[in-house]
């Protein structure tokens, strides 16, 4: 993690500043102000970082990274090279992207609408698009609110290299309960907003108010009608697999190295005990936002599935762990919005214990939780969420 917390520590520190100062020298613009907006690392690859700059009065969005660039791709996105004390910098300008070839169109209404009318075969206009997601060189996510002959719509647009988009579209063909996707082209698939309401919304009550009840059948029942043609899809591992990974990256976020290092211990202990176990189709990534119900108010069935990106084998007990885990952390985000997710997570953990392990299912549940507090950009939220992981771990939470 040295190399990583080298460049991170160059990319959001005062040495930023040079960096964004000699890219724009080379176009003869002057920087007036700049600040940092997201930071992306990635464990034994690149880091970047993004920064909302004003440049001769103009406001811009440029993105460094220690990526390696071909000749061909920096020519391609216009990035300007740099030497710096961890190796070479690139930095271009959004929404250009030496991997996101579709990332320019997606980005601008009257080049994506198009594109869309295309896909669908409606005649569509964007009445407004926003940036949601921005993972240089991997992936964007974009908002759009449209109008067409049927009515207005969101589409949530999703930009990938675009190797990957037939992979994405065919996760949504495989699963009945996906909304709709269509293919824009270069990278860029565009899903319909799915039918019902998310299960944060069946949750939540801003006056903290009795939120409604999520019969667990429900998520089981989802769970167990996956697609079985999604085990010849690629495996990807599980988030209780990289646990190791996960410490070090929230030890790296300032978290108290001992206490990650002995719940991780923790954790790969109970693993190294589990039996192998064929694949199952699995969601891979199935939590309270990415789950649709019929009604926020008293819901009956699981309506939709979304952000099937990881649909593929793997243990459905990683499901259950990841769907429980984000139930736990959501008190931290609104304690009185969410004040009674608690007695929710308890009765759908209990739900799940029933037909997996118990003693794994715990385990799993605090890797998933280990990861959301390394993942996080509030260390507030970091500290608490290591608070909850232990807290599970050591079996005073769902008891």
């Amino acid at each position: 993690m040295g190399g990583e917390h080298a460049a991170a520590t160059m990319l959001t520190g005062a040495e930023a500043e040079g960096i964004l100062t000699a890219a724009l020298a080379t176009t003869h613009t002057q920087l007036d102000s700049w600040s940092l907006d997201a930071v992306n690392a990635r464990p034994g690859a690149e880091t970047s970082a993004g920064y909302d700059v004003v440049a001769d009065g103009e406001r811009i969005y440029l993105v460094a990274s220690t990526v390696r660039l071909t000749d061909e791709q920096r020519a391609a996105c216009k990035a300007v090279r740099l030497s710096s004390e961890v190796g070479e910098v690139y930095v271009w300008r959004h929404p250009a992207d030496p991997y996101l070839p579709g990332l320019a169109a997606a980005s601008v209404p009257d080049e994506l609408a198009p594109r869309l009318a295309e896909a669908t075969g409606r005649d569509i206009s964007i009445d407004s698009l926003d940036m949601l997601v921005l993972r240089p060189m991997r992936r964007a996510v974009l908002r759009a609110q449209t109008t067409s002959e049927d009515g207005r719509r969101t589409w949530y647009v999703k930009v990938v290299r675009p190797d990957r988009a037939e992979a994405m579209l065919r996760r949504h063909r495989l699963v009945e309960l996906a909304p709709l996707a269509v293919d824009a082209g270069d990278g860029i698939v565009v899903v319909q907003e799915a039918d019902g309401v998310p299960m944060t919304r069946a949750l939540h009550r801003p006056d903290g108010s009795d939120a409604a009840t999520i019969d667990p059948s429900m998520l089981i029942e989802a769970m167990d009608n996956l697609p079985h043609d999604a085990v010849a899809l690629t495996a990807r591992p599980a988030v209780a697999d990289r646990a190791a990974e996960y410490a070090a990256m929230a030890i790296d976020e300032g978290l108290d190295a001992t206490r990650v290092t002995a719940l991780c211990s923790q954790i790969e202990a109970v693993l190294a005990s589990v039996p192998s176990s064929l694949p199952v189709p699995t969601h891979g990534d199935l939590h309270p936002a990415n789950v649709y119900l019929d009604s926020a108010s008293d819901p009956t069935k699981v309506v939709a599935l979304i952000d099937l990106d990881t649909l593929g084998p793997g243990r459905a007990i990683d499901d259950c762990a990841c769907m429980v885990a984000h139930l736990l952390v959501l008190p931290e985000l609104d304690a009185t919005g969410y004040t009674h997710v608690p007695r929710e997570a308890a009765r759908i953990y209990a739900a799940f214990a029933q037909r997996h392990d118990e003693r794994e299912l715990r385990a799993r549940v605090a890797a998933n939780v280990l990861s959301l507090a390394a993942g996080t950009d509030d260390p507030a939220h970091g500290r608490a969420w290591l608070d909850v992981a232990e807290a599970v771990c050591e079996r005073r939470l769902l008891a």
